[in-house]
């Protein structure tokens, strides 16, 4: 009797391990498959303590990258980070600091808006608008 519970058991647990691993799969693949809502090319100006010209493309993985324009030095510089959710996460430039704040919830006008900041004082609004 005891072994038949033994058995019993084993394929029980054995039963429980093919369903968590099914269930992996299946998770994998969801993220595998995944497209971000947000992916594409975004277009705008940002303004305040600095201004220019933001260019923001997204991937389908919500990977961000940015490239910003001053029109008041001429600075040109690209940085990355990602998305959470809607937000932007960790969408800093190393060596600037510049640091983008704010989401991709439109508006009614089918424009983004947020604010930037740099460093103590230095701070700002953005929009976007995407091509």
């Amino acid at each position: 009797m005891k072994v038949f519970q033994f058995i019993f058991l084993i394929a029980l647990f054995s039963l429980t391990s093919c369903d968590q691993i099914l269930d992996n799969y299946w998770e994998r693949k969801a993220e595998e498959n995944y497209v971000s809502p947000y992916k594409g090319s975004y277009i705008g100006t940002y303004s305040g303590s600095d201004q220019g010209v933001l260019q923001i493309d997204i991937s389908s993985k919500d990977y961000v990258e940015v490239t910003r324009t001053s029109s008041n030095n001429n600075f040109k510089e690209t940085f990355q980070g990602g998305m959470s959710g809607s937000s932007f996460n960790s969408v800093q430039s190393r060596s600037s600091g510049f640091t983008l704040l704010g989401n991709l919830i439109p508006s009614a006008e089918k424009t983004y808006a947020g604010t930037w900041k740099m460093s103590e004082g230095n701070s700002g609004t953005w929009t976007l608008k995407k091509k």
